[in-house]
Order: C-alpha cells, then structure tokens, then sequence
C-alpha cells in the first residue's frame, strides 16, 4: 500500500487520480504550516451522527399570495445568531478541522440559507461580502460577527419569501 493510499483509503480504484500517485483538491495534507494555515470548506460532508431518514415528499397547493404574511426582522434574528455563535465559539482556539465541522453544525442549526465563516486571528483584515438577486419589498437578511481571544466568525442568514 503506498502512502497516498495509507491517507486516503476511501480512494482507490483504476479511475481514481490516486492510482497514479497525485492528490486531489480535498485531501487534507497529513501536517499544517503552523502559520497562516487554513483549511477550506466546500460543502457539508455527511458524517455519521447524521440521521439520514428518507422522507416521504410533501406537495402544497398555491395560494397565489404575492406578499408575505410575516416580514423577516433582521433585528430579532440577530441575537439568536449571536447566542448560537457563542454556544459554539466561546472557548475554542483555531484549529481548522474543528473550526470547518463546528461552522457546519452552526449552520445545520440555523435551518434556513446561511452562511457561516469561522477564521483564526491574527492581526488581519477580512471583509465578506455577497449579492443576491431578490425582491426588496419582502427578502432580507440578518449578519452578525462574534470574536474570542482566538478566533471570529461571521455568520449570515438569508430570508427569501417564496410563495
């Protein structure tokens, strides 16, 4: 067995890139440059203590409503963004494995669009930014950032009406 196999024995197979000795875009390299190291994190990866339950599918009727009911209030959501990114976040350091699951469970629990971004700090500058193409009558959304001696994290949830 070589060593790109010993990393990665889930890859193998004549089609695979790992057959002919080179690395994919996802490995995760076996030591980390101490020093401005980062991992990025594409999607959610299923993990074990996921429970993935096959869901009878659920058909609505139109209600040819054009507005909402209820208009998304950045200024209630705020806070619950904030208390979850401080359950999560208050004594953790940076190490990027942990960050990039503990930023995926963030986002599981907020159930609805987000994103959510966890850095370490390092006397840096970071700046985010999105678009979206919606309605500014009845779309919105809610961003607040958290910070401990160690790390910050941003995390955004986005309110799209649709009928």
């Amino acid at each position: 067995m070589t060593t790109m196999e010993k990393r990665a024995p889930h890859i193998s197979g004549k089609g695979s890139t790992m057959a002919h000795g080179k690395s994919s875009l996802f490995d995760i390299p076996a030591k980390l440059d101490p020093v401005g190291s980062s991992l990025i994190s594409l999607a959610v990866a299923p993990n074990l203590d996921m429970d993935y339950v096959t869901k009878p599918k659920v058909e609505y009727e139109n209600t040819y409503r054009m507005d909402p009911l209820d208009r998304f209030l950045p200024e209630r959501v705020k806070p619950v963004i904030y208390e979850l990114l401080s359950k999560h976040l208050s004594n953790m350091e940076y190490e990027p494995i942990q960050c990039s699951s503990v930023a995926k469970v963030i986002a599981q629990e907020l159930k609805i669009i987000s994103l959510v971004s966890v850095g370490e700090k390092r006397s840096q500058d970071v700046r985010q930014g999105s678009r979206c193409l919606w309605d500014a009558e009845t779309d919105n959304f809610a961003s607040t950032c958290y910070e401990n001696p160690h790390i910050f994290a941003t995390a955004t949830v986005y309110a799209v009406y649709f009928e």
